[in-house]
């Protein structure tokens, strides 16, 4: 039992260690989220990329989802890819609304949207 006890003291000693490699493995996070960044760089298009859907998620969810934005188009998931859709504005302008608009959307409790301007 005492080497049981002890060893479970050097694990809250690498815990606080972590803890306090935290604020540098934060540090770290905006070079992590650079490349992120890059993606959303990519001109201003009127075709959206969706990821991170759940599995059970159709083309009639993401539209009443979408259709609330003005010149909404069409949705289109993307056969074969789990997770993966389009969804078509009338515009570039009314694309980014929506896609500021509903940005890390919980579609579930473990499944938030991240969107982005397609590749032209």
């Amino acid at each position: 039992p005492p080497p049981a006890g002890g060893a479970g003291e050097p694990a809250r000693s690498d815990g606080a260690e972590g803890e306090d490699e935290g604020p540098g493995a934060g540090g770290e996070g905006p070079v992590a989220a650079a490349p992120a960044a890059a993606e959303e760089v990519l001109p201003p298009n009127k075709i959206l990329f969706v990821q991170n859907l759940p599995e059970q998620v159709n083309e009639m969810m993401l539209k009443l989802l979408f259709q609330q934005f003005d010149q909404f188009e069409e949705v289109r998931l993307v056969p074969g890819k789990v997770g993966l859709a389009f969804v078509e504005f009338g515009s570039d302008v009314q694309a980014a609304v929506a896609m500021k608009s509903l940005q890390a959307f919980k579609v579930t409790p473990t499944h938030r949207m991240k969107i982005s301007f397609a590749k032209a």
